[in-house]
C-alpha cells in the first residue's frame, strides 16, 4: 500500500516536472506548480496514505521550496504562507479547543445531559427532541465526535431494557450522531469546515462575525434538529410510544460539582461566548477573544499542560495546509484559471449558493467534511468579489449536512458500532434529513443572508 500511494503521489506530481500541465491547460509555471502541490494534497487528504496533518507540513515544504523559487516575476514573501499557520482563525479555533477541553474536563457536557435525560420521561418525544437539542447545542462549542461518544456512552447504560431492533432504540442511536453533525454549523467554531470557510474568506477580506454567523447558522441548526426528531418519531415511534417506560432505569444524581475551580469555568466560558457574540460592539477580534480561555484556563491552573498537550494541534497544522494551499491558488491565480474551467464565472449569486452547496453535500457523502472543504473553498476564491460570500458558505455548511451513510462522518459510524441498525435504515433516514437540512439552509439560512444585506440574490 506505501508504494502505491508513492507512485500515485509521482504520477500526479511528475507531469508539472515536465510541463505538461502548462500545454494542456494553459497555465503558468507557478500555476502548473501549484496544481502539482494541490492535486497531491488532494490524494493524500482523501487517501489518508500519510497523516493529515503531515499533509499540512508538506503543503507548505513543497511551496517554499518548489513554487516560490519558480514563481517568476515578483514572488510573495514566505511569511505569506507562513502567516496561515498561525493566523486569527487558527487562534479562534485553539480557543474553541481549550473551552472543549475545559467542559469535558469539569463534566460540564453530563451536566446538561443528565438534566435533559431526568426531565424528558415519559415522552418518546421529548426524549428524542432533549437529546437532539442538547446533543446539537454542545457540537456547537465541542468536537462533533466527542460530542457523539459522550451523549451516547449516557444513554447505553440506559437502553439495556431495550431489545437490539427495538425502536426507540434505533432512533435514540440515530438522533445523536444526526443532531451532533447539525449541531456543528451553528457557530464558527462548531466543526472544521466552519473554521476552514472563514480563513478563507478572511483572506478575501470578508469578516462574518460570531454572532451574525449565529444568526443564520443557529436557526438552520434549531429547525433541522427538530424536523430529524419529528422524522425519527413518526418513522419508529408514533405507534410504540409504550416502548419509553422500558428506557428509564433510574438514574443516579450526579456528584455535586461546586467549589472555586468549577464555577470560575463556567465563567471563563460564558465571558468567551459573550465576547465572541459582541465582537462587532466592542471591535476586538474573535481571534484575539478566543485568547481569553487560553490564558484563564491556563494561566489560573485550571487545565495544566497534560490538557495543553492533548489539544488537537494536528487538526491546526492540518487547517493551516488548508489555508495556504488557498492562499498559493488565490496569489498564483489559479482558482481563477478552474472558475473559467467549470464555466462558473456568469452565474448569479443565488445560482452558486445552491451549486456549491449540493456539491459539497453530494462529496462529503462519500469524503471527510474536512476534506471536501478543503477542496471546494479554493475554488470559491476564484469568483468574483460580489460573489465569494455565498458560494463560499454554500461550500462550508454543505459539506457539514451530508450524513447519509455511516463512513459519512465519524459519529455516524460510532452510532452504528453500538449495533441495532441497518446501513439501508441509517442511508435512508440520512438521506432524507440530509435533503431537508439543505433545504433549510437554503430557504431559512439564504433568506436570512439576504434580509441582512450579506447577499443579493437578484442577479
Amino acid at each position: 500500500m506505501p508504494i502505491i500511494s508513492f507512485l500515485i503521489s509521482l504520477i500526479l506530481v511528475l507531469p508539472a516536472g515536465f510541463g505538461f500541465y502548462q500545454s494542456w491547460f494553459g497555465l503558468t509555471t507557478a500555476q502548473e506548480i501549484n496544481l502539482a502541490i494541490a492535486l497531491l494534497a488532494a490524494y493524500l487528504w482523501l487517501s489518508e496514505a500519510i497523516p493529515l496533518y503531515v499533509t499540512g507540513f508538506l503543503i507548505l515544504f513543497l511551496e517554499l521550496i518548489w513554487l516560490l523559487p519558480n514563481w517568476g516575476g515578483v514572488a510573495p514573501k514566505p511569511i505569506v504562507f507562513l502567516s496561515c499557520y498561525f493566523s486569527e482563525t487558527i487562534l479562534l479555533f485553539l480557543g474553541g479547543f481549550v473551552i472543549s477541553e475545559a467542559i469535558a474536563h469539569y463534566r460540564l457536557d453530563e451536566t446538561l445531559a443528565r438534566f435533559v435525560i431526568k426531565n424528558t420521561k415519559g415522552s418518546s418525544l421529548y426524549l428524542l427532541m432533549g437529546l437532539g437539542l442538547s446533543t446539537g447545542f454542545l457540537s456547537c462549542w465541542m468536537n462533533n465526535t466527542a460530542t457523539a461518544a459522550m451523549m451516547l456512552g449516557l444513554v447505553f447504560p440506559m437502553m439495556k431494557n431495550l431489545n437490539l431492533d427495538s425502536h426507540l432504540r434505533k432512533s435514540i442511536l440515530f438522533v445523536i450522531p444526526f443532531s451532533a453533525n447539525l449541531g456543528g454549523i451553528g457557530t464558527p467554531v462548531g466543526t472544521l469546515p466552519n473554521v476552514i470557510g472563514i480563513g478563507y474568506m478572511k483572506e478575501k477580506g470578508i469578516d462574518i462575525g460570531f454572532l451574525p454567523w449565529m444568526a443564520f447558522g443557529m436557526p438552520v441548526f434549531l429547525i433541522s434538529v427538530l424536523l430529524l426528531c419529528g422524522l425519527l418519531y413518526w418513522s419508529f415511534l408514533r405507534n410504540n410510544e409504550e416502548e419509553s417506560g422500558k428506557l428509564f432505569a433510574p438514574v443516579k444524581d450526579e456528584v455535586s460539582k461546586s467549589g472555586l475551580k468549577y464555577n470560575l469555568s463556567y465563567l471563563i466560558i460564558a465571558i468567551t461566548i459573550i465576547g465572541w457574540m459582541t465582537s462587532d460592539i466592542h471591535k476586538i477580534s474573535n481571534g484575539t477573544v478566543a485568547l481569553i480561555p487560553i490564558i484563564a484556563f491556563f494561566g489560573l491552573q485550571l487545565l495544566d499542560l497534560k490538557h495543553f498537550r492533548s489539544l488537537s494541534w494536528d487538526v491546526l497544522i492540518l487547517m493551516g495546509g488548508g489555508i495556504a494551499l488557498g492562499k498559493a491558488m488565490e496569489e498564483t491565480g489559479l482558482a481563477k484559471q478552474f472558475i473559467g474551467l467549470l464555466s462558473l464565472g456568469g452565474q448569479s449569486s443565488f445560482s452558486l449558493f445552491v451549486i456549491f452547496s449540493i456539491m459539497s453535500l453530494g462529496l462529503s457523502c462519500f469524503l471527510s467534511n474536512t476534506s471536501v472543504a478543503n477542496l471546494m473553498l479554493p475554488i470559491t476564491m476564484g469568483l468574483p468579489m460580489e460573489v465569494i460570500l455565498p458560494a463560499a458558505l454554500g461550500a462550508t455548511i454543505g459539506a457539514s449536512l451530508a450524513m447519509p451513510f455511516p463512513v459519512s462522518t465519524p459519529p455516524n459510524a460510532l452510532a452504528f458500532s453500538y449495533g441495532g441498525i441497518k446501513s439501508i435504515e441509517m442511508a435512508k433516514i440520512g438521506g432524507i434529513i440530509s435533503l431537508l437540512a439543505l433545504i433549510v439552509f437554503l430557504v431559512v439560512g439564504g433568506g436570512i443572508l439576504y434580509l441582512a444585506g450579506w447577499v443579493d440574490f437578484s442577479h
